[in-house]
């Protein structure tokens, strides 16, 4: 991925953990982990293909990735950036506080 499209990704994941609702059986058992999720991301920033590509290996966790991404709403990308799909492949984050 072209450097140019680091700070825009990088607001795009922050939104994504904004976003993730930690589940409640999953917070009682004390589950944490890391989900990797691929995503193809269009130029108007809608999100499509979601997929899990490498499991937390606890399903909550996983679930509530793919639905922290499937409602975020869309970023559209800076004008100054290509207008290209983007396969995007992000981490996101479950740990108790």
């Amino acid at each position: 991925m072209p450097a140019e499209f680091g700070p825009y990704l990088a607001r795009f994941r922050e939104r994504i953990q904004e976003l993730v609702v930690y589940p409640l059986a999953a917070r009682r058992r004390g589950l944490a982990g890391r989900v990797e999720i691929e995503l193809l991301l269009e130029p108007s920033g809608r999100v499509r293909d979601v997929a899990v590509v490498a499991s937390s290996s606890h399903v909550f966790l996983d679930e509530a990735a793919v639905e922290a991404v499937r409602s975020l709403p869309p970023m559209p990308l800076p004008e100054h950036l290509p207008r290209r799909p983007l396969r995007v492949r992000l981490p996101v984050i479950f740990q108790i506080r």
